[in-house]
């Protein structure tokens, strides 16, 4: 199968590339658009340390996605790291691709390659289970936490952690692996098999021909013939002088390398062969990891039938000739030690953008009294070592990064001795986290503005489901962050920080219109660390918007041509016409989606999400519904008056849910992290000021229907908008700069003037009926009023209520209200009536009249100061 179209295969989230040498630019401008048309955004490439090493430098400047949207790392092996093999994974199935062929131009095109495609998955022949131990190997590979945590979430794909492990006799695929070299692992494969002779292709070989000894002592092989490219072999004939078979060579056409690895071996117990990424050499096959041998993978066919490898063993028609007439002299160059070789290693960079810091670790550990700088963008900032982790070491970096991929260096002093590490890039933890989600969790809620057919329209809520479905039960997804966490060890003082006073944060949201100083490069657009869903309630980040050599590609063979974004190959008349006739939304999909919401909320304020939810998936679990609304009004998927309510319903399960314990599901998943010492992480995760934004905005934006409802309003305004759980850790310049960018009409104004105005007046008048509220209650009681339908109600430490019916002030009568948004009965003399009161107090009626505008009015009309006669209108009306 052509690799590009493996890549562009659909719905296949996550992507592992395994390869030897890695062409950055090519992934970038090829591979990498491939893969997000087959809809995979969590990507992890996993290389050769010095292969890797090697193409980034010489790409840097030139790339924009690495360490943002696809995640690159050196294996954990100090042989050659030589594996061959694409894996994509979905909620439901996956796919395979194992062969030579690296992931560079060569290998995808211009050598000879060979590799083959596969279905693994419940409803296919392969299920799949020995992707268990072949994950379990690759985690062993991984050298950081980033691609360790990758893997990880592969392995909890939903049907892969339902999968059981397949013993290693049933599995089709090969890999050395930590004391086990591939020769045995196929000596004990085809154990009591004999064969006669092997046809192999190769891109290498040793210099002693050690692969065709060991076929010849283990299965009685006694003529090899080898197609390869003569320039890149290292046989040497006078050490294959002895071997015990006769070997022919074949030499391959010089225009395209031979870099395919087959063996073909035959005799007569029939035939069997193997295919994938070793060549003919020791290192690749009798040598395990940990004795200096190669990581390598291979693909088995334990009864192959000729026919179908007529293609590949045609090679073997050409003819063939003595080694020693074929093979070219090798040169006897001598590696001279490298007087420049780097002392300190740079094993790599990652950025906390919502601490502002930037974490290095550095090999070999610098020694106690060195000093570090860090170098980027022309800058320096100085290094401190983070306790507890030997090598590690970060410096505050007061801005964002740049749009394209950030190179930065680490230079280290001692006295007069000085050290610089090459140049390495940044992963952007926020990014990789945001892309590890955006394929599954955010496509489809593309489909709520898009024109879309009837099956389409189902599809969508289909996949919308599946992403509610992953939001309560794929906690793996939503781990909270690690990186950062070492922090709290640093401090030389335990006392808690002083929460984040919502009063002064709004000072600065004037103050940082030009937003944050960005390293790297000069361009004005950064990340602002949204992730998940909840990016879905803001414009777009920076995304990618220039056209790559792999959108006008017409080289892919099969007669598929790059598409759109969709991967749907439409014409472009067909794409128009779609959009100047949409497609009516139908009335059974609006209420299915109403009803997967319903059913949504329900499992959210839930005591068992409460209990179990990570803070993460609990912001994540908040932004879906509203991002549903959001973007499912414009096309007429949500009405307003609905969308106002889910936002309403999510508040209360927020902040008075009782299921999930008292004062809701933000209070009891806080206690949570707090008795299991975690309280960092909560204020890091949900006090970052951006869902504060969110729910502020949201809760402004709404026009509350009913009688009193204002106060209502006015109440949920003033507490979401002083939580101090949503504010915790948050900074100031980044607040403001997002406010800019939440796609909530009116949501500065919100913020800045409504929440606060609300805010003041509220605690103004709290204050005010604190002083005379007990004195009132009683001269009420005893002048027997009659409290009226929408009446205000208040009572200290109780707070606010409304009254529901008309009720005379009977003792031991009780009074219908709503109370924080639930309808209750409370006994009459309990709470003082204050809309009775305003008809006396001048001051309170006026506080009492610009709290209802501050609420109805936002920021359309100007507060002022009410006149006389509606000062008098006041009374019991104009509430």
């Amino acid at each position: 199968m052509n690799p590009r179209l493996f890549c562009r295969e659909q719905s296949y989230h996550k992507a592992l590339l395994l390869t030897y040498s890695f062409d950055p630019i090519f992934f970038e401008q090829v591979v990498l658009p491939d893969l997000w048309a087959g809809r995979s955004s969590d990507i992890l490439v996993l290389g050769d340390q010095a292969q890797i090493d090697a193409s980034t430098q010489s790409a840097a400047g030139q790339l924009w996605h690495l360490g943002k949207h696809y995640l690159l790392a050196g294996a954990n092996h100090t042989g050659a790291f030589h594996p061959k093999v694409f894996l994509r994974l979905g909620p439901k199935e996956g796919m395979v691709l194992l062969g030579s062929g690296n992931v560079t131009s060569s290998g995808w095109g211009g050598n000879q390659e060979l590799g083959t495609a596969w279905m693994v998955g419940p409803e296919h022949a392969d299920k799949g289970g020995w992707l268990h131990s072949f994950l379990d190997s690759v985690l062993s590979w991984c050298g950081g936490e980033l691609e360790y945590e990758a893997v990880r979430r592969m392995k909890d794909v939903p049907w892969l952690s339902l999968t059981p492990v397949a013993p290693a006799t049933e599995s089709v695929v090969l890999h050395s692996r930590q004391g086990r070299a591939l020769a045995p692992a196929l000596a004990q494969r085809w154990t009591g098999r004999r064969f006669d002779e092997v046809k192999i292709l190769t891109g290498s070989t040793d210099e002693s021909g050690a692969f065709l000894r060991w076929a010849h002592s283990i299965f009685g092989v006694q003529q090899a013939t080898i197609a390869l490219t003569p320039s890149l072999a290292s046989f040497d004939p006078d050490k294959l002088a002895d071997l015990p078979l006769k070997l022919r060579i074949i030499p391959a056409p010089a225009d395209r390398a031979m870099h395919a690895k087959f063996y073909w071996f035959d005799g007569p117990d029939g035939p069997a062969a193997v295919m994938g990424s070793a060549n003919c050499s020791a290192a690749a096959w009798l040598l395990a990891p940990d004795q200096g041998g190669n990581i390598e993978t291979l693909v088995a066919y334990d009864q192959p039938v000729p026919d179908d490898f007529a293609g590949v063993l045609n090679v073997f028609a050409a003819p063939a000739s003595d080694p020693v007439d074929v093979l070219l002299p090798r040169s006897l160059n001598a590696n001279e030690a490298d007087a420049a070789a780097q002392v300190f290693r740079l094993k790599s960079l990652q950025w906390d953008s919502a601490g502002h810091r930037l974490q290095a670790e550095i090999s070999p550990a610098p020694e106690a009294g060195m000093k570090l700088e860090l170098v980027v963008g022309g800058l320096r900032f100085s290094m401190q070592p983070l306790q507890g982790a030997a090598g590690a070491w970060v410096c505050d970096l007061p801005g964002v990064l740049a749009a394209a991929t950030v190179f930065a260096s680490v230079e280290i002093f001692r006295g007069a001795e000085r050290w610089i590490t090459l140049p390495r890039w940044v992963n952007d933890v926020a990014a990789l986290e945001h892309a590890s989600h955006a394929a599954r969790l955010l496509e489809p809620f593309k489909g709520l503005e898009r024109n879309a057919t009837s099956t389409e329209q189902r599809q969508m809520l289909d996949e919308l489901q599946e992403v509610a479905h992953a939001l309560f039960n794929d906690t793996a997804a939503f781990r909270d962050p690690g990186f950062g966490s070492a922090r709290s060890k640093e401090s030389k003082d335990d006392t808690p920080a002083a929460p984040v006073n919502p009063a002064d944060l709004i000072v600065h949201l004037e103050e940082h219109h030009e937003g944050l100083p960005n390293f790297g490069s000069a361009a004005p657009v950064a990340s602002l660390s949204l992730t998940g869903i909840l990016r879905l309630l803001f414009d777009g980040e920076a995304e990618e918007s220039a056209g790559s050599v792999a959108t006008k590609d017409e080289e892919i063979d099969e007669g598929q041509l790059p598409d759109d974004e969709k991967g749907d190959p439409k014409k472009l008349t067909e794409r128009t016409a779609a959009t100047s006739n949409p497609v009516p939304i139908e009335d059974r999909f609006r209420d299915r989606l109403a009803a997967q919401i319903s059913t949504f909320l329900t499992e959210m304020s839930s005591a068992g999400f409460a209990e179990r939810c990570s803070a993460t998936q609990m912001v994540q679990a908040v932004s879906f519904p509203l991002a549903v609304a959001m973007r499912g009004q414009r096309r007429g998927w949500v009405k307003p008056e609905v969308a106002e309510q889910w936002a309403l319903e999510v508040f209360s399960i927020l902040f008075r849910g009782k299921a999930s314990g008292p004062g809701g599901l933000l209070h009891t998943v806080e206690q949570r992290y707090a008795d299991s010492d975690q309280h960092s992480t909560f204020e890091e995760v949900v006090g970052d000021g951006t869902l504060w934004m969110v729910l502020v905005a949201t809760l402004g934006h709404s026009s509350w229907q009913g009688v009193g409802t204002f106060i209502d309003k006015a109440v949920a305004l003033r507490e979401v908008f002083t939580a101090p759980q949503l504010l915790a850790s948050a900074v100031p310049a980044r607040v403001a700069a997002l406010i800019g960018r939440i796609r909530i009409d009116d949501a500065r104004s919100y913020l800045a003037e409504v929440a606060p105005t609300v805010t003041r007046l509220l605690e103004e008048i709290d204050s005010e009926l604190r002083q005379v509220w007990e004195a009132e209650l009683r001269q009420q009681g005893e002048r027997g009023i009659t409290h009226k339908v929408g009446d205000l109600l208040w009572r200290e430490k109780v707070g606010w209520a409304i009254c529901l019916e008309d009720v005379s002030s009977k003792a031991g009568q009780s009074i219908k209200v709503r109370l924080r948004g639930k309808e209750k009965n409370v006994m009459n003399g309990y709470y003082v009536n204050v809309s009775d009161l305003t008809g006396r107090n001048t001051l309170l009626a006026g506080k009492i009249l610009q709290l209802r505008q501050a609420v109805s009015t936002g920021m359309e009309k100007q507060m002022h100061q009410p006149t006389s006669r509606e000062l008098a209108a006041t009374r019991r009306s104009a509430i």
